[in-house]
Protein backbone atom coordinates (compact mmCIF):
# COMPACT_ATOMS: atom_id res chain seq x y z
CA UNK A 1 0.00 0.00 0.00
CA UNK A 2 1.41 3.34 -0.90
CA UNK A 3 2.40 5.71 1.64
CA UNK A 4 -0.41 8.21 2.17
CA UNK A 5 2.11 10.88 2.74
CA UNK A 6 3.47 10.36 -0.77
CA UNK A 7 0.02 10.89 -2.30
CA UNK A 8 -0.15 14.40 -1.01
CA UNK A 9 3.43 15.18 -2.03
CA UNK A 10 3.85 17.80 -4.88
CA UNK A 11 5.16 16.46 -8.14
CA UNK A 12 8.69 17.24 -8.93
CA UNK A 13 9.16 20.45 -10.88
CA UNK A 14 10.77 20.53 -14.24
CA UNK A 15 13.79 22.72 -14.11
CA UNK A 16 13.00 26.15 -15.51
CA UNK A 17 15.95 26.03 -17.83
CA UNK A 18 14.46 23.10 -19.76
CA UNK A 19 11.03 24.69 -20.31
CA UNK A 20 11.92 26.81 -23.36
CA UNK A 21 13.52 23.85 -25.10
CA UNK A 22 10.59 21.58 -24.43
CA UNK A 23 8.09 24.18 -25.60
CA UNK A 24 9.99 24.64 -28.84
CA UNK A 25 10.11 20.91 -29.42
CA UNK A 26 6.38 20.59 -28.86
CA UNK A 27 5.65 23.43 -31.25
CA UNK A 28 7.89 21.89 -33.87
CA UNK A 29 6.23 18.50 -33.53
CA UNK A 30 2.75 20.00 -33.68
CA UNK A 31 3.62 21.97 -36.84
CA UNK A 32 4.93 19.04 -38.83
CA UNK A 33 1.42 18.11 -39.97
CA UNK A 34 0.71 21.62 -41.27
CA UNK A 35 3.85 22.02 -43.36
CA UNK A 36 3.04 23.21 -46.93
CA UNK A 37 3.34 20.52 -49.57
CA UNK A 38 6.35 20.74 -51.85
CA UNK A 39 5.72 22.73 -55.03
CA UNK A 40 4.42 20.63 -57.90
CA UNK A 41 6.99 19.99 -60.51
CA UNK A 42 5.59 21.19 -63.85
CA UNK A 43 6.87 20.06 -67.21
CA UNK A 44 10.35 21.25 -67.81
CA UNK A 45 10.34 23.85 -70.57
CA UNK A 46 12.65 22.99 -73.35
CA UNK A 47 15.15 25.71 -74.18
CA UNK A 48 14.11 27.77 -77.17
CA UNK A 49 16.75 27.45 -79.84
CA UNK A 50 18.23 30.73 -80.91
CA UNK A 51 16.73 31.89 -84.16
CA UNK A 52 19.07 31.79 -87.07
CA UNK A 53 19.95 35.23 -88.44
CA UNK A 54 17.78 36.27 -91.33
CA UNK A 55 19.58 35.91 -94.64
CA UNK A 56 20.66 39.14 -96.15
CA UNK A 57 18.38 40.36 -98.87
CA UNK A 58 19.75 39.63 -102.27
CA UNK A 59 20.29 42.82 -104.27
CA UNK A 60 17.51 43.47 -106.73
CA UNK A 61 18.34 43.01 -110.35
CA UNK A 62 19.31 46.35 -111.77
CA UNK A 63 16.92 47.71 -114.36
CA UNK A 64 18.33 48.61 -117.75
CA UNK A 65 19.93 51.99 -117.69
CA UNK A 66 18.24 53.27 -120.83
CA UNK A 67 15.28 51.92 -122.70
CA UNK A 68 15.12 51.82 -126.48
CA UNK A 69 13.03 54.99 -126.42
CA UNK A 70 15.66 56.79 -124.34
CA UNK A 71 18.41 55.68 -126.70
CA UNK A 72 16.37 56.94 -129.65
CA UNK A 73 15.95 60.29 -127.91
CA UNK A 74 19.68 60.54 -127.29
CA UNK A 75 20.39 59.84 -130.95
CA UNK A 76 17.87 62.49 -131.92
CA UNK A 77 19.53 65.08 -129.67
CA UNK A 78 22.92 64.24 -131.18
CA UNK A 79 21.58 64.73 -134.72
CA UNK A 80 19.95 67.99 -133.71
CA UNK A 81 23.23 69.30 -132.29
CA UNK A 82 25.11 68.32 -135.45
CA UNK A 83 22.55 70.00 -137.70
CA UNK A 84 22.30 73.15 -135.64
CA UNK A 85 26.05 73.58 -135.30
CA UNK A 86 26.70 72.49 -138.91
CA UNK A 87 29.20 69.86 -137.75
CA UNK A 88 29.83 66.47 -139.24
CA UNK A 89 28.39 65.58 -142.61
CA UNK A 90 27.18 68.49 -144.80
CA UNK A 91 23.43 68.86 -144.92
CA UNK A 92 22.91 68.17 -148.65
CA UNK A 93 25.12 65.06 -148.51
CA UNK A 94 23.33 63.88 -145.40
CA UNK A 95 19.93 64.23 -147.02
CA UNK A 96 21.13 62.42 -150.15
CA UNK A 97 22.61 59.56 -148.13
CA UNK A 98 19.51 59.12 -145.95
CA UNK A 99 17.23 59.28 -148.98
CA UNK A 100 19.16 56.41 -150.58
CA UNK A 101 19.36 54.29 -147.41
CA UNK A 102 16.88 51.62 -146.37
CA UNK A 103 13.82 53.43 -144.99
CA UNK A 104 14.08 52.28 -141.39
CA UNK A 105 12.30 54.30 -138.67
CA UNK A 106 15.61 55.70 -137.45
CA UNK A 107 16.65 56.80 -140.97
CA UNK A 108 13.25 58.35 -141.65
CA UNK A 109 13.33 60.34 -138.42
CA UNK A 110 16.88 61.53 -139.13
CA UNK A 111 15.91 62.45 -142.70
CA UNK A 112 12.83 64.31 -141.51
CA UNK A 113 14.91 66.25 -139.00
CA UNK A 114 17.46 67.12 -141.68
CA UNK A 115 14.74 68.34 -144.05
CA UNK A 116 13.48 70.71 -141.34
CA UNK A 117 16.85 72.50 -141.45
CA UNK A 118 16.97 73.22 -145.18
CA UNK A 119 14.31 75.97 -145.28
CA UNK A 120 13.65 74.97 -148.88
CA UNK A 121 10.07 75.13 -150.16
CA UNK A 122 8.36 71.77 -149.84
CA UNK A 123 10.94 70.21 -147.48
CA UNK A 124 8.81 70.81 -144.38
CA UNK A 125 5.85 69.07 -146.04
CA UNK A 126 8.09 66.14 -147.02
CA UNK A 127 9.48 65.92 -143.50
CA UNK A 128 5.98 65.95 -142.05
CA UNK A 129 4.94 63.04 -144.26
CA UNK A 130 7.96 60.94 -143.26
CA UNK A 131 7.55 61.63 -139.56
CA UNK A 132 3.82 60.97 -139.50
CA UNK A 133 4.44 57.61 -141.20
CA UNK A 134 6.88 56.60 -138.45
CA UNK A 135 4.46 57.78 -135.78
CA UNK A 136 1.74 55.48 -137.12
CA UNK A 137 3.99 52.49 -137.91
CA UNK A 138 4.03 49.25 -135.91
CA UNK A 139 6.92 47.10 -134.76
CA UNK A 140 9.51 47.21 -131.98
CA UNK A 141 11.84 49.68 -133.68
CA UNK A 142 8.98 51.93 -134.75
CA UNK A 143 7.59 51.86 -131.19
CA UNK A 144 10.86 53.30 -129.89
CA UNK A 145 10.85 56.12 -132.45
CA UNK A 146 7.09 56.79 -132.65
CA UNK A 147 6.87 59.36 -129.80
CA UNK A 148 9.81 61.35 -131.15
CA UNK A 149 8.43 61.14 -134.68
CA UNK A 150 5.06 62.50 -133.55
CA UNK A 151 6.81 65.30 -131.69
CA UNK A 152 8.83 66.26 -134.77
CA UNK A 153 5.76 65.88 -136.99
CA UNK A 154 4.03 68.54 -134.91
CA UNK A 155 7.07 70.78 -135.30
CA UNK A 156 7.09 70.13 -139.05
CA UNK A 157 3.39 71.00 -139.31
CA UNK A 158 3.97 74.27 -137.42
CA UNK A 159 7.04 75.10 -139.50
CA UNK A 160 5.09 74.34 -142.67
CA UNK A 161 2.27 76.62 -141.53
CA UNK A 162 4.69 79.44 -140.78
CA UNK A 163 6.47 78.97 -144.10
CA UNK A 164 3.18 79.06 -146.00
CA UNK A 165 2.16 82.16 -144.06
CA UNK A 166 5.51 83.77 -144.86
CA UNK A 167 5.05 82.85 -148.54
CA UNK A 168 1.63 84.50 -148.58
CA UNK A 169 3.00 87.61 -146.93
CA UNK A 170 5.88 87.71 -149.41
CA UNK A 171 3.45 87.29 -152.27
CA UNK A 172 1.28 90.10 -150.94
CA UNK A 173 4.35 92.27 -150.58
CA UNK A 174 5.38 91.51 -154.15
CA UNK A 175 1.87 92.32 -155.39
CA UNK A 176 1.86 95.59 -153.48
CA UNK A 177 5.27 96.50 -154.82
CA UNK A 178 4.14 95.71 -158.35
CA UNK A 179 1.11 97.98 -157.99
CA UNK A 180 3.31 100.70 -156.58
CA UNK A 181 5.63 100.35 -159.55
CA UNK A 182 2.68 100.50 -161.95
CA UNK A 183 1.35 103.66 -160.31
CA UNK A 184 4.79 105.21 -160.40
CA UNK A 185 5.05 104.43 -164.12
CA UNK A 186 1.65 105.99 -164.79
CA UNK A 187 2.61 109.06 -162.83
CA UNK A 188 5.84 109.43 -164.77
CA UNK A 189 3.89 109.03 -168.02
CA UNK A 190 1.51 111.82 -167.03
CA UNK A 191 4.41 114.04 -166.14
CA UNK A 192 6.01 113.34 -169.50
CA UNK A 193 2.79 114.23 -171.31
CA UNK A 194 2.54 117.43 -169.31
CA UNK A 195 6.09 118.40 -170.21
CA UNK A 196 5.50 117.63 -173.86
CA UNK A 197 2.66 120.10 -174.01
CA UNK A 198 5.06 122.87 -173.21
CA UNK A 199 4.27 126.18 -171.46
CA UNK A 200 0.99 127.85 -172.27
CA UNK A 201 1.12 131.01 -174.46
CA UNK A 202 -0.32 134.28 -173.05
Amino acid sequence: MPDPILLFRRPARVPSLLLPGLMGLLLALSGCDSLPPPPAQGPVAEPVPASAPAPACAPAASAPTHSDRDLAGRSLLQWQDELRNATGEPLPARIARLSADTPTPAHQVELGLALLHTRNPGDAARAQGLLEAVGKASGDEAAAWAPWARLLAGRAAEQRRLEEQADRLNQQQRDSQRRIDQLSEKLEALKAIERSLGPKRP
